[in-house]
């Protein structure tokens, strides 16, 4: 069945995958929690098949995970304050830059003005970008679920400092905007109303 509804997909841009998904999702949800297991084992097969994991596929199989995996409800006192959790914050923020570079001289600089950006707004401006190797994948996600627990007016303080990297060139890149609707989902705190309405398909590659 997968076969045969490649071709119908092969038309579609990157930018249409979330959405593709997000129609998906309703009707998955609806299965029992045993087929939403088994789907998750295969799309993590489906990704590790090449033996590596690419930003994109890891924005994909965590946004569905969060999607179809019941999670306990913060209990009280679960309300921290960002800066109970500045090193998550810090990983984000730096994989967010990261996640924006463009190619030509002036990248690493590029980069580097993004993260303070973003850290300016969080208020944590003697921060240091952490190197790309310097952290991985597993390591971002671990991050995301920690700041699960921050409080709801400092996650929407996180989220803007987010935006802030992501906007602090004046381009906005499709994977900067797969990265930002994930951690909205993850952390259950809404986007800033005109980044919702971006179209996928006009942005960078």
């Amino acid at each position: 069945r997968v076969q045969a509804l490649l071709p119908s997909l092969d038309g579609l841009g990157r930018g249409s995958v979330l959405m593709v998904i997000d129609l998906a999702l309703p009707a998955i949800k609806q299965a029992g929690a045993e087929q939403r297991q088994q789907l998750l084992v295969a799309l993590v097969a489906v990704i590790h098949a090449d033996r590596r994991v690419s930003l994109h596929e890891f924005v994909v199989l965590t946004l569905v995970r969060t999607q179809l995996v019941p999670r306990a409800k913060p209990g009280a006192g679960k309300s921290r304050p960002l800066s109970a959790v500045r090193d998550e914050v810090v990983l984000l923020l730096s994989l967010v830059a990261h996640a924006g570079r463009r190619s030509g001289l002036a990248a690493d600089q590029a980069v580097e003005d993004a993260f303070a950006a973003g850290v300016r707004v969080v208020g944590m401006g003697d921060a240091r970008l952490l190197p790309r190797d310097g952290f991985s994948l597993e390591s971002a996600g671990s991050a995301l679920e920690a700041l699960i627990s921050v409080a709801p007016l400092a996650k929407a303080v996180l989220v803007k400092s987010l935006f802030a990297t992501v906007a602090s060139d004046g381009t906005i890149r499709l994977i900067e905007a797969e990265l930002m609707r994930l951690i909205g989902a993850v952390l259950d705190c809404p986007l800033p109303p005109h980044f919702e309405q971006i179209d996928p398909d006009t942005l960078a590659g």
